[in-house]
């Protein structure tokens, strides 16, 4: 099983790589493809999804720090 490191870890590299895939579509045009309200939809979702994962990874860390300490 990986250890929470590693978790911690792979997880931060995932956001930065969907980080860097949304920055580049910033300049392209999604209305192309989807209406403004599905576009303000996905936009929303995916900074709910990281806003998840960040409260999640600051979770993770405190218990593991609680758990270093006792």
């Amino acid at each position: 099983m990986p250890s929470a490191n590693t978790l911690t870890n792979g997880t931060a590299y995932t956001l930065t790589f969907i980080s860097l895939v949304v920055a580049g579509l910033t300049s392209f045009d999604w209305l192309t493809f989807f209406t403004p309200e599905q576009a303000l939809k996905i936009v929303g979702g995916l900074n709910l999804l990281g806003l998840l994962v960040k409260s999640w990874m600051l979770t993770a860390e405190q218990m593991a720090k609680n758990m270093a300490a006792k």
